[in-house]
């Protein structure tokens, strides 16, 4: 019958719910209940925004009585000092402990791991059908990259592919791109040149969260692309060069991007492995290439250098790399706040699209599908 309460407790500022499959009890605040009245006249029923006035409710406010309805899919709670009622569903309740909020189960994977199992859907499938549409989005999220195969090699099928998923986003290099090596932009992705592992918009405040590689034509050698697992390089540091991870968890290393004729520095901050309260890893934010200048008292500055260098050691390792000449009909989307790309460098010709999507709006999009 899935979640489910056993059954309720009032206390003076609280209740506590015991559930069905044996749960420890949990603790609700009567005026965090209140604050969270799901009745119309405390959320709007439309626009799911909180209508109730917060700080208008007494901190000492009471109920009259609690009860488990519905065969415990609902907790009901009569209010002392009006005659409201409030109705909460047992599974929104169980959605909101922090047992519940874990962090997206993740394949960390090295470069004999992935070759087993590369991850990959048909573009005819996505889309078509939310089920495949769902299976990209959960093999991205728990891979860090999937590849969309049998994509129409243009620029209108591509595009189409990602708004599949969610809106565009522009930045200093537009919304939807398609180029070749014409220096276009200030940024060696638009030359023939090798570019290492990095992730990129270490220079935004922001960076985005997902990006789009489509090769529509090749003819010429070399350019291969790599991709690293970010999050199983910062496993292995925190295993075996734990000094190292930390100085590169509390370090901020700021990224900037520089175009003169364009009226452009930006700039932004933060460490290399990203951290949440919890100390669980966010995003790994690294461009070497786009490195502002920075300063630290010597002996810092050596330590991050040993930091670095150990990082750099791991994901120019070809045992981490997964490496894959992209060709016309292989989109693949990869997650920048986790696995770096690279791309060896080439000769003749090289046509590429893509686009970024931010990091919230693709997992709105995977957290409604998950909701159907």
């Amino acid at each position: 019958m899935g979640i489910a309460l056993r059954d309720v407790k009032l206390a003076e500022r609280h209740v506590e719910l015991s559930w069905r499959d044996g749960r420890a009890g949990d603790r609700f605040s009567l005026l965090w209940l209140k604050d969270h009245c799901p009745s119309p006249q405390c959320l709007h029923p439309d626009t799911k925004q909180r209508q109730i006035d917060t700080f208008s409710i007494p901190e000492n406010i009471s109920a009259r009585a609690v009860a488990i309805e519905e065969n415990g899919r609902v907790l009901k709670v009569e209010w002392a000092d009006d005659a409201h009622v409030s109705r909460f569903d047992a599974a929104f309740l169980a959605s909101v402990l922090p047992a519940n909020q874990a962090m997206p189960k993740r394949v960390l994977w090295d470069a004999a791991a992935i070759e087993q199992q590369v991850p990959m859907v048909a573009h005819d499938a996505v889309m078509a059908d939310d089920v495949a549409l769902k299976q990209w989005l959960e093999l991205t999220e728990a891979y860090g990259f999937c590849i969309v195969t049998g994509t129409p090699a243009t620029p209108e099928a591509t595009q189409a592919l990602l708004e599949r998923v969610t809106y565009i986003r522009h930045t200093i290099f537009g919304g939807f791109w398609d180029f070749t090596a014409n220096m276009e932009h200030k940024d060696t992705a638009y030359t023939t040149l090798a570019i290492g592992p990095h992730t990129d918009g270490t220079y935004s405040f922001d960076a985005p969260g997902y990006q789009m590689l489509h090769c529509l034509a090749f003819n010429g050698s070399g350019g291969e692309n790599v991709f690293v697992d970010g999050f199983k390089v910062a496993e292995i540091m925190h295993r075996n060069h734990p000094k190292e991870h930390h100085l590169l968890t509390e370090i901020e290393l700021t990224g900037q991007y520089i175009d003169k004729e364009r009226n452009v520095h930006l700039q932004a901050s933060r460490p290399l492995f990203r951290l949440n309260k919890a100390g669980e890893l966010l995003q790994v934010s690294y461009n070497n290439y786009d490195r502002a200048p920075f300063y630290l008292p010597a002996e810092e500055t050596a330590a991050l250098y040993r930091a670095l260098k150990i990082f750099a050691s791991y994901v120019n390792d070809p045992k981490m790399q997964y490496r894959r000449r992209l060709t016309p009909g292989d989109a693949v989307m990869f997650d920048n706040w986790r696995a770096l790309h690279a791309r060896d460098a080439y000769q003749g010709y090289r046509r590429l699209c893509g686009a970024y999507l931010n990091k919230e709006d693709v997992e709105s999009r995977l957290r409604r599908l998950r909701a159907l």
